[in-house]
């Protein structure tokens, strides 16, 4: 049975099958892959300097690099300790979802195989920041959502739904009336859904505009309609929340 961080040292590396990472090392941890996107980030923008691609940004992910390395190594030496230090559990301190997504990042990471503002790297750590979520203090907040979305589905789902419904007629509308003034944007019915989904979502980028009278007249109904569907949304959303911390303080 897998105990929670509470019962390690803060500062526990954690292993694979018995305890959590301590809560101060999660920290490092999330701190570290902020440090890592942040700096996928800026490597996307050529508007910077020479130093930030020669030295900066290098040096930051030389230091995720060494993190993520001594993590592994440290877990699965943790890991090791729990079998005894035996060949046949050292072997089995490998085998596992957590060591192959921990494995991969790090292979990723190290060899350059994909470039690190890829689909496939960041993907993976955002995946290790849910399993770092998901094994720790902050499940509450996993457990939370989960109880919003899915033990009352007809709440949440049906406000979506009809979000949904809206959002394809405001399209197939738009597309009729608008298609002749503005076949860029409502050429289709798919080309219409952009401007349909930020109106009716309340969004409003304002970057498509429809031409006509009566479409302008259509999309302030619709637009009416969307915000009705949100405010049901959000109020279902802080109903079940209120339900969620009702049904936590009578367990305690």
């Amino acid at each position: 049975m897998i105990k929670s961080s509470n019962s390690v040292d803060e500062w526990y590396f954690g292993d694979y099958v018995k305890y959590f990472s301590g809560g101060k090392y999660n920290i490092l941890t999330y701190s570290t892959i902020f440090c890592f996107l942040v700096a996928v980030a800026l490597s996307t923008e050529k508007s910077l300097g020479d130093e930030y691609f020669n030295l900066y940004i290098p040096y930051t992910f030389n230091l995720v690099e060494l993190f993520f390395i001594s993590d592994f190594i440290g877990k699965i030496s943790n890991t090791w300790s729990i079998y005894n230090y035996t060949g046949w559990g050292f072997v089995r301190s490998f085998f596992g979802i957590r060591q192959l997504i921990d494995f991969i990042t790090l292979f990723l990471l190290v060899t350059d195989f994909f470039s690190n503002d890829s689909l496939a790297v960041i993907g993976l750590y955002l995946s290790k920041v849910a399993l770092l979520i998901y094994f720790s203090k902050l499940r509450e907040i996993l457990n939370r959502i989960n109880y919003i979305l899915f033990k009352n589905p007809a709440k949440t789902f049906f406000p979506v739904t009809l979000l949904s419904i809206i959002t394809y007629i405001m399209a197939s509308v738009m597309y009729i009336i608008e298609r002749n003034s503005d076949p860029e944007h409502f050429g289709s019915i798919f080309r219409a859904m952009w401007f349909s989904f930020v109106s009716v979502t309340t969004i409003g980028y304002g970057d498509v505009v429809p031409q006509t009278t009566i479409g302008k007249l259509l999309a302030c109904i619709f637009a009416f309609s969307g915000i009705i569907c949100v405010t049901i949304l959000t109020a279902n959303i802080i109903d079940m929340n209120s339900q969620y911390d009702h049904s936590e303080s009578e367990q305690r």
